[in-house]
């Protein structure tokens, strides 16, 4: 699983220079404890301790947002995450 997570993490431009605990690409984001400034780029707190993503996650990195943190993203970028599956979908069948 190890290999996995990084190998997803490391879809992220910004992979090389980050430093944050809390990250969407994270298949174990659930898991994961931080202060304000382990937060990814792309979270926002609007509550102490929520873990919502800021407004609209660039599809280069929606396309790798595991199914288990979609909730956490705002709803621009929830619809858009299903928008890109069923367009991989689509894609798979048509091949």
């Amino acid at each position: 699983m190890e290999d996995k997570l990084i190998e997803n993490l490391r879809k992220c431009p910004r992979f090389h220079s980050c430093s944050r605990n809390l990250c969407p690409l994270d298949f174990e984001l659930a898991e994961r404890s931080g202060s304000e400034g382990d937060k990814c780029r792309w979270m926002r707190n609007r509550t102490p301790g929520s873990r919502l993503f800021k407004n609209k996650l660039p599809d280069e990195l929606l396309k790798y947002v595991p199914k288990e943190n979609v909730e956490r993203l705002n709803e621009t970028s929830r619809k858009r995450w299903l928008e890109i599956k069923e367009e991989n979908r689509i894609q798979e069948i048509n091949k």
